[in-house]
């Protein structure tokens, strides 16, 4: 329908497989780099954006380091 994946809020989990349909390796090495030069150390909701890569939240179970510190409650 001519529009595009990326959306608003960017690719997100659910559409990240689907980056290679709308662009092309190239645009996406680029866009990869360009996230480093951004987030060097890849703390930036790792495996999110890129297909390939297991997103640690995704996978994450029990309580959130912060919670784990006690800087942070749910309660």
């Amino acid at each position: 329908m001519g529009g595009s994946i990326t959306g608003e809020h960017g690719i997100g989990v659910e559409k990240r497989d689907f980056l290679g349909d709308m662009f092309t390796p190239d645009e996406i090495d680029c866009m990869q780099r360009l996230r480093t030069a951004f987030d060097p150390l890849g703390i930036s909701n790792p495996g999110k954006m890129f297909p390939g890569k297991e997103a640690p939240a995704l996978s994450h179970v029990g309580l959130h380091p912060l919670e784990k510190v006690g800087l942070i409650s749910r309660e």
